[in-house]
């Protein structure tokens, strides 16, 4: 079996076809432009193509992509996987797990403290030792429950000659964010595509936010409006979006608002899901809520070390053992650190005075993300504490409200 850098995209394209129904290659034309398109995303230097190959025949595949990333306001390399997929005779055959082995150990090997993916089967994958990282919301609801802002400043039609502005507000959006991912040209394509829209806020003449949309004919003369993505800089360009949304109760029936604002119901005179339907006695459905990206720190040190000046709990400090296990390498360690107004201070020696977290890898990569506290991970059995209970309690503390990450970044 030989991982080799994929030179030719029709023979993994067809695999596509075969595996992932959902991405409706069904014709010739279809198959041509998604092979070109493989082939034109393959020139930038953070994509790299990786096949799996047996006397010449592709077996299995999937995408290497290299994104700088915001974790904490500091900017730290990673790594991501996308469109794995193993061919459908050779499915268990453990070619997965090796695919995903590889890109572990090639990302280390060139520095990477970390790796991304979105699952196909997210139980598989946290045995790989990814951790489960933010949740998205999705809101469904008609225009009339957007609230209306008065005053908000008007919004105009984007496209693309609007693009390299796109791009800055994206950025300026990404600099500002927790988890964000710096974004390659490439990935701006949906703009002018000629199902969508785009519709953008400037204010003193800069552009503060943006939304990409669609309109799903629904019945009639009434449609469905999806928000495809949208990035906001400031208060004022958000609800300049939000009253956008609520001025179309003329022709939209429903609005479809992805978010991973977790207070966003808030925010509607009315917040109910337009299913309007009860889900617990008396406790009405606002949103879906589905998991997505996921992470695994592959060098601890090197991650601790990148964000060595982020402070996880000012005035707090604290002595922590993380006895780590992961069982896809099949190995435990352990890493001892010393918070100092919330800041981690790497130790060579384990820290006698301290306590030990036990926990296993994908766990680990949550809780250092800011996806989940330490205090639930205790409380599900997630992670087991022994040794010093001060310190325990100031462990729980400094991991006690995390700030989330969000990643509007798919591949």
């Amino acid at each position: 079996m030989e991982f080799k850098e994929m030179k030719e995209f029709k023979p993994f394209t067809e695999m596509l076809s075969r595996c992932y129904p959902m991405m409706e290659l069904t014709t010739a034309e279809d198959k041509e432009e998604a092979a070109k398109h493989r082939e034109r995303t393959s020139q930038y230097e953070t994509v790299t193509p990786m096949g799996v190959y047996e006397e010449g025949t592709l077996k299995a595949g999937y995408i290497h992509y290299m994104f700088p990333m915001n974790v904490y306001g500091q900017t730290m390399p990673s790594t991501g996987v996308g469109t794995l997929a193993v061919d459908l005779p050779y499915k268990k055959q453990g070619l997965a797990k090796q695919m995903i082995s590889y890109a572990i150990e090639k990302s280390r090997n060139e520095g990477f403290p970390l790796i991304q993916l979105y699952p196909f089967r997210p139980d598989f994958y946290r045995k790989m030792g990814f951790g489960f990282g933010p949740q998205l919301n999705v809101f469904r609801f008609s225009p009339y429950q957007a609230p209306s802002f008065t005053d908000a400043a008007p919004v105009v039609s984007l496209g693309k000659e609007d693009v390299e502005e796109i791009k800055r507000c994206y950025h300026d959006w990404a600099e500002d964010t927790h988890g964000a991912c710096d974004k390659q040209d490439y990935e701006f394509s949906h703009i002018a595509m000629d199902y969508t829209h785009t519709i953008g806020c400037r204010i003193d003449g800069k552009l503060q936010g943006y939304a990409v949309y669609e309109m799903k004919h629904h019945h009639d003369f009434t449609h469905d409006l999806k928000v495809i993505d949208w990035f906001t800089n400031s208060n004022e360009a958000f609800q300049a979006i939000i009253n956008f949304l609520h001025l179309q109760k003329d022709q939209v029936s429903t609005i479809i608002f992805p978010t991973f604002d977790d207070d966003f119901a808030f925010m509607l005179n009315d917040p109910r899901h337009d299913a309007n339907r009860l889900i617990h006695r008396i406790y009405h459905q606002t949103h879906e809520r589905g998991t997505g990206l996921m992470y695994r720190i592959i060098d601890v040190p090197l991650f601790m070390e990148y964000i060595r000046d982020h402070s996880f709990r000012p005035q707090t400090n604290a002595a922590i053992n993380f006895d780590i296990t992961d069982s896809l390498l099949k190995k435990k360690e352990i890493f001892s650190y010393q918070f100092k107004n919330g800041r981690p201070e790497y130790s060579d020696t384990p820290l006698s005075h301290g306590v030990t977290l036990a926990l296993s890898i994908d766990d680990l990569s949550s809780l250092l993300m800011g996806a989940v506290s330490l205090k639930k991970l205790l409380s599900y059995n997630k992670a087991s504490a022994s040794g010093n209970e001060e310190e325990l309690k100031k462990a729980v503390h400094l991991f006690n409200e995390p700030e989330k990450p969000v990643s509007w970044t798919f591949f």
